[in-house]
């Protein structure tokens, strides 16, 4: 059993709109300030540092105000390369998905988007709305089989010990959010990357934090036929690497 929730959003531009960064993370970054104003009671104090941090709603799904965001509980889907000038009448989808338990906090996502869709987004100015809202409950895997080749469409911060990493950082997700009942075994498969570096000058700010945008894409092939693996079915769905909160390390299995 898998304890994951996906909500998707399907938004219609109302006027032109021009994002100085892709409508993903602008949207994420909104959703954050406004969740910080309403949940935090020392607006003032940064996260880490403040005495409430153990029983404060927006330290846990924010990760420390992305302090931590290898340990976020929400995801927002993002490609390699987004669209950033909307005109009128044009769409965007928008994508989350929840962990485990943190997924008893989706409707707050709910309540800012339509909150930003009556009075406009950025200090209301831009007007958007919302065509419709999806939610799908992920019960079950995929359960890959005979895995040969997976491409890895959006940069993951490391090319080494991928599957090791990929492990500790899943058992960290499940103590914390108990995304699945099921024990995730190692890979202990041999594999090449055959990766190229990718690296956006401009960094990512997040919270008080600063990230560089850098990684690699390409793909991992393994030298042994992988027969299944429940870590590769959850890397599927919520991105590999530090960054997968924030769309990295998206993978796509193309035996």
């Amino acid at each position: 059993m898998v304890r994951i929730k996906k909500v998707k959003y399907k938004l219609k531009f109302l006027e032109q709109i021009i994002f100085k960064e892709e409508p993903e993370i602008a949207f994420l970054k909104s959703i954050f300030k406004r969740l910080k104003n309403i949940l935090c009671i020392k607006i003032d104090k940064k996260c880490n540092s403040c005495n409430h941090n153990s029983k404060c709603l927006y330290y846990y799904i924010s990760s420390g105000d992305f302090k931590y965001i290898e340990t976020m509980p929400i995801i927002v889907e993002r490609p390699l390369f987004s669209k950033r000038n909307f005109k009128a009448e044009d769409q965007l989808e928008l994508k989350f998905i929840f962990l485990g338990e943190a997924a008893k906090h989706i409707d707050f996502i709910e309540y800012i988007l339509k909150e930003f869709e009556a009075r406009g987004l950025f200090g209301e100015k831009y007007r958007f709305v919302i065509l419709n809202r999806s939610v799908e409950q992920v019960g079950k895997l995929k359960n890959n089989k005979n895995i040969k080749t997976i491409q890895v469409l959006t940069p993951i911060d490391i090319r080494e010990n991928i599957f090791i990493k990929e492990k500790e950082k899943l058992d960290e997700l499940n103590e914390l959010y108990n995304i699945t009942d099921k024990t995730i075994k190692p890979i202990n498969n041999l594999y090449e990357f055959d990766a190229v570096k990718f690296e956006i000058r401009s960094p990512l700010h997040l919270g008080a934090n600063r990230f560089i945008q850098e990684g690699y894409i390409g793909r991992i092939k393994f030298k042994e036929i992988l027969m299944e693996s429940k870590l590769i079915d959850i890397i599927e769905i919520i991105g590999a690497g530090k960054y997968y909160a924030i769309g990295g390390g998206v993978i796509k299995i193309i035996n």
